[in-house]
């Protein structure tokens, strides 16, 4: 009779281990077996149906999570996406702020020759009107680049006129540049 035992023993020892095995491998659900068997047991059958509820509730609660870390990747890639366009815009603003400074300078340059432009006419119509050879004593004290600015606007004979009152040396000079002007 003990040697009856003992092979009962190993035998369920053998069946146990083999369970354990086939359960760690993936080769039989364990829990599901378990929980089976435990649905027959009429005194576990309460104790079954808290551990399914609870178990369901663990079950939506990790789907729960799972989809908030999807939707919390999803804002933070929408958030990185947001910050990459926000420095693009800023990027963009300060090249556009450069542009207008440099239109601004433009247009102020532009403003101050035309200025300049409308004073070397009307210094050019005052002198059309003038004695031409009190015209080109003036001029003749004037630095080249404000002279020829100035015969440069004027009409062809008043300019020939003054350039003729003018010493040679000088209205060679002029006639030089003139022609290039």
């Amino acid at each position: 009779m003990g040697k009856w035992v003992l092979v009962s023993i190993f035998l369920i020892v053998a069946i146990v281990t083999a369970f354990v095995v086939f359960a760690v491998t993936g080769v039989i659900d364990a829990p599901a077996l378990a929980l089976r068997a435990a649905r027959s047991i009429d005194w576990l059958k309460p104790h079954v149906e808290v551990y399914e509820v609870g178990k369901a509730a663990e079950d939506w609660q990790k789907e729960q999570l799972g989809e908030l870390e999807d939707i919390r990747n999803g804002l933070a890639e929408r958030e990185r996406a947001l910050e990459a366009l926000a420095d693009e815009l800023e990027q963009r603003s300060q090249a556009l702020d450069r542009r207008e400074a440099d239109l601004e300078a433009q247009a102020r340059a532009l403003a101050q020759a035309r200025a300049e432009r409308l004073n070397v006419q009307h210094l050019a119509e005052i002198y059309t009107e003038m004695d031409t050879v009190e015209a080109a004593r003036i001029l003749e004290k004037m630095n080249e680049g404000e002279v020829l600015e100035i015969l440069a606007v004027m009409d062809v004979r008043t300019a020939a006129r003054i350039l003729e009152s003018l010493p040679t040396e000088r209205a060679a000079s002029l006639s030089r540049r003139l022609g290039s002007f």
